[in-house]
């Protein structure tokens, strides 16, 4: 190997250390923090969309169809861009994986069982720390920018607490509008637990149950919205339930001997052709409404083909994939920041000239704003989220 290359090598090794994983349950899969990757790139560019469109683009599948192809392939970036949003139902089946594990391997496996006091303290620990500083920073700018910024307090007290939408029915809360899915998150967390004794049941009926319950919840909540019609459900985590679940299915899956042996043989082609396909289609599918859903069985058979393929992995186990994947957190608490306090009011049209409308040079000009902003929540996430990362508080000796 060439000097140059090893000294850039090295060089990537060193920039890429502080945003490594580590992990001391030996099951870390490198493959969803590229999946969080995913996720929060979508909700950046979701986010910073509304400063591009001119409101005349067709959005939809059956609007992309109906027009002349030239036309429809100019505007596809637009298209998948104001799909974005999906991004957080992506971040609801990693958490449902991700927290099934454990009692899923307990259940299945013989491993030992999660105590409930070290689950919930690393909750806390590794989400609440980081977001109550970022909510304070939010409530002490807007008292430095606004007059009524103190009127905020309220909103402030609500969020810490998690209870934002249930007080404010269903609002937003003002200082941090992407909190909501946040109390969503805490909602689930408190009832993981109780979800997870589904694994002491026989394969077929665990496995029955998680689909019927998918398949209902999914009918009742994402569906038809006939049976929760208040505007609070959908800021519960009853009415996401039907992008957690399949996580709980995915930890079966994954622990299952037939995908173990698929990974150690290093993925199957099959898997990539597949997930590919598996990957198009939950974007498309966002624009179709049916009796009986496919969206949450989609997203699943996507995240398995990822764990099961020989080369869509290596994509998402890509190194600096990772990195922004493990850094996702930071970047979604802050993203909004820089996209309505900088780039709106200081560079979008005073230094960086665009015109609504105008794609695909604007999704170009929205690829190097996340760039810029990934960079930035880089060196907030050492300081904010990195050293609570683990779930314990830094500063706090470890007993002997």
């Amino acid at each position: 190997m060439a000097a140059k290359e090893v000294d850039r090598i090295s060089r990537s090794e060193r920039i890429l250390a502080p945003f490594q994983r580590r992990t001391s349950s030996g099951r870390y899969l490198p493959e969803i923090d590229g999946l969080r990757c995913l996720a929060v790139v979508l909700v950046v560019l979701f986010h910073s969309h509304g400063f591009f469109i001119s409101g005349s683009e067709p959005s939809t599948a059956p609007e992309l169809l109906a027009t002349n192809p030239s036309t429809a392939l100019g505007h596809l970036p637009h298209a998948i861009i104001g799909r974005g949003w999906f991004g957080v139902q992506i971040f609801f089946l990693i958490s449902g994986l991700v927290l099934a594990l454990p009692f899923a391997a307990h259940y299945l496996r013989g491993e030992e069982k999660p105590l409930a006091k070290n689950y919930f303290k690393r909750r806390l620990i590794r989400i609440e720390i980081p977001y109550l500083l970022a909510l304070t920073f939010f409530l002490f700018l807007s008292i430095a920018i606004e007059r009524s910024g103190w009127d905020r307090l309220p909103n402030y007290l609500a969020g810490l607490i998690y209870a934002h939408g249930f007080i404010y029915d269903g609002e937003n809360n003002p200082l941090l509008f992407v909190a909501w899915t946040l109390e969503i998150e805490v909602q689930f967390y408190l009832i993981v637990p109780l979800l997870c004794r589904v694994f002491a049941l026989p394969k077929l009926l665990r496995r029955f149950l998680l689909v019927l319950a998918i398949l209902t919840v999914d009918h009742l909540c994402g569906g038809s919205w006939q049976a929760f019609t208040d505007s609070i459900w959908q800021h519960t985590v009853i009415r996401q339930l039907n992008w957690f679940l399949p996580g709980l299915l995915l930890a079966d899956l994954y622990l299952s001997p037939n995908l173990k042996r698929i990974r150690e043989k290093g993925g199957t082609l099959w898997a990539d052709l597949i997930g590919i396909s598996a990957w198009i289609s939950v974007f498309i599918l966002i624009d179709y409404h049916f009796t009986v859903s496919s969206r949450p069985f989609a997203l699943l058979l996507a995240f398995w083909c990822v764990l099961a393929s020989r080369y869509l992995g290596r994509v998402f186990r890509n190194r600096w994939i990772t990195a922004v994947g493990m850094m996702c957190y930071t970047i979604y608490l802050f993203h909004n920041f820089f996209i309505h306090a900088i780039f709106g009011p200081h560079i979008l049209g005073p230094v960086v000239t665009y015109e609504k409308g105008n794609w695909p040079i604007n999704a170009l000009i929205m690829s190097a704003m996340v760039f810029v902003i990934i960079i930035a929540c880089g060196f907030i996430y050492l300081v904010v989220e990195k050293p609570f990362a683990r779930g314990r508080v830094p500063w706090k000796k470890k007993k002997m």
